[in-house]
C-alpha cells in the first residue's frame, strides 16, 4: 500500500467527523415541530386593560397604551429655592405626577433619551433646586 493512501485515512476520519458533527444539530432542528405562539421569545403579552378594551379584530392595530404624564409646572412653583433633599426630591415626584424622579447636577453627564413620566430636578452648585422639568 503507498505511504499516499496511508495518510489520507485519518485525514478522511476527521473530515467525516467534523462532517457529521456540523449536520447534526441541523438534523434536530428539522425534526422539531413548531413551538405554541405563547412558548415564543416574540409572543407578545397584552396588558390587563387591553384585554378589558374588547377584542381586536385580526390585522387591526391594537391601540397605544396610555402615556404617563408629567406636569413639571405644577412641581415648579413650590419647589423652587428649595434645597434637594430626598423628601423634597420625592414630593416633586409626587407633585408633578411623574413615576421616577432623577437629580441633574450643573456639568453633570446626562442620558438624552425622553421618557415621559421622568421628572428632572436641576440643582445648583450648593444642591438648591433651580428648574423642575419632564423627560
Amino acid at each position: 500500500m503507498s505511504n499516499r493512501s496511508a495518510l489520507s485515512q485519518p485525514l478522511h476520519r476527521l473530515l467525516s467527523g467534523a462532517l457529521l458533527a456540523a449536520s447534526l444539530p441541523l438534523a434536530m432542528a428539522a425534526c422539531a415541530g413548531p413551538r405554541p405562539a405563547d412558548e415564543m421569545p416574540s409572543a407578545a403579552v397584552e396588558p390587563a386593560d387591553a384585554q378589558n378594551a374588547g377584542s381586536i379584530a385580526p390585522g387591526e392595530p391594537s391601540p397605544l397604551p396610555s402615556r404617563p404624564t408629567c406636569n413639571a409646572a405644577a412641581a415648579k412653583a413650590s419647589l423652587i429655592g428649595k434645597t434637594a433633599d430626598a423628601a423634597t426630591v420625592e414630593q416633586a415626584k409626587v407633585s408633578a405626577g411623574g413615576h421616577t424622579v432623577r437629580v441633574l447636577k450643573p456639568g453633570q453627564m446626562i442620558t438624552k433619551e425622553y421618557l415621559d413620566g421622568r421628572v428632572n430636578v436641576h440643582v445648583d452648585e450648593k444642591n438648591v433646586i433651580v428648574d423642575v422639568g419632564c423627560g
